[in-house]
């Protein structure tokens, strides 16, 4: 039987640190509900699944592993809905190219603009329609969690 020496499993247990995330299951529910404690005010939320995602993106490859919607009652919404959500990735570098897609769309139509707000392996995205200071109100309780 063939057995790797501390010096061959040390560089692969590293990797394995680096690449593979400690995920808490249900940290997009922990986020939203953390987000409602502080008094932001969200209406009709939910956790969806892959069948209820509305961007049906929800597990795919290279797409986040969790999310959340809501609505932000600050905002006057028509018939059109647009909701804010909070997605949870496998790694940092989806995080990034999610956020960065997000941003390219947001550039070329002005009325897809999102703010966004991240950290750790979680990424908060709103609807365009709230004020620099509602939105801060996220990104203030975002930065406190520990995640």
């Amino acid at each position: 039987m063939n057995r790797l020496s501390l010096a061959q499993l040390i560089p692969l247990i590293s990797l394995l640190l680096i690449t593979t995330p400690v995920l808490a299951n249900n940290t997009a529910e922990r986020v939203l509900k953390a987000l409602m404690d502080a008094g932001i005010p969200i209406v009709e939320e939910e956790v969806v699944d892959a069948d209820t995602d509305p961007n049906r993106l929800l597990g795919r490859p290279f797409q986040y592993v969790e999310k959340a919607v809501w609505a932000d009652d600050r905002i006057e919404w028509s018939d059109e809905k647009q909701i804010c959500t909070v997605e949870v990735f496998k790694n940092k570098q989806e995080l990034q190219a999610r956020k960065k897609r997000i941003e390219k769309i947001g550039r070329a139509w002005s009325q897809a603009v999102q703010y966004q707000f991240s950290k750790g392996l979680v990424l908060i995205r709103l609807d365009r329609r709230l004020t620099p200071d509602e939105a801060a109100d996220y990104g203030k309780v975002l930065k406190k969690l520990p995640l």
